[in-house]
């Protein structure tokens, strides 16, 4: 399969979920983003949500596709519409990291609030990975690598011009000094260890 064709079926994928009166709305509210860039994000979001439901935990992309999900829940009708299509047929969540996983009392919320955009303050916006010798990143890598198997058996293997769209991807491939090559073919390794016999989808 060329690069038309995977071109072509990244569009069946958008026209699948994103209706003409849908795309008009992302086009008004994201007015900078030229036509392509904006299909390119939405096709990886589509994708990430339509996988989401089997990795559950913290998102894996960065802000660029996490605004047009914020976009896309506010139209709750088309959201609604979506998740129902899904695999899942459920509802596709969105939280903040900054809302409290523990209970709390009207006591202690301001307290918590504080404290957090004080660490917020600290370490800006965007929270940093732990640390590698820790549980949570091995658990997070993990998380991360079976995502990408799941993604490449789907829909290919990931373009070079999409890995800005997920920060956890470029930071391992910058931290091993691997290429978008490596990565892909590593995870086509992992995808034939795991389910040996099944046929990737092509680029």
């Amino acid at each position: 399969m060329n690069i038309e064709d995977r071109l072509s079926n990244d569009e069946a994928l958008l026209r699948q979920f994103v209706s003409p009166n849908l795309y008009v709305y992302f086009r008004l509210k994201v007015p900078e983003l030229e036509s392509a860039e904006l299909k390119s994000r939405l096709t990886e979001l589509i994708k990430f949500l339509l996988m989401s439901h089997k990795f559950p935990g913290n998102i894996l992309f960065g802000r660029d596709l996490d605004d047009l999900w914020h976009l896309w829940i506010m139209q709750t009708k088309q959201y609604d519409a979506f998740c129902r299509v899904t695999e899942s047929g459920r509802l596709i969540h969105h939280d903040s990291n900054d809302y409290p996983k523990e209970h709390l009392s009207w006591s202690d919320a301001e307290q918590l609030a504080a404290s957090m955009k004080a660490e917020k303050d600290a370490v800006g916006a965007v929270r940093p990975p732990p640390p590698v010798d820790t549980p949570e990143f091995q658990e997070s890598v993990q998380r991360m690598l079976s995502f990408f198997t799941s993604y490449v058996l789907s829909y290919g293997p990931l373009k070079a011009e999409n890995v800005r769209y997920w920060p956890p991807v470029a930071r391992m491939l910058r931290r091993l000094n691997w290429s978008v090559d490596d990565f892909n073919a590593f995870l086509l390794a992992q995808a034939n260890t795991l389910a040996p016999g099944v046929e990737p989808a092509h680029a």
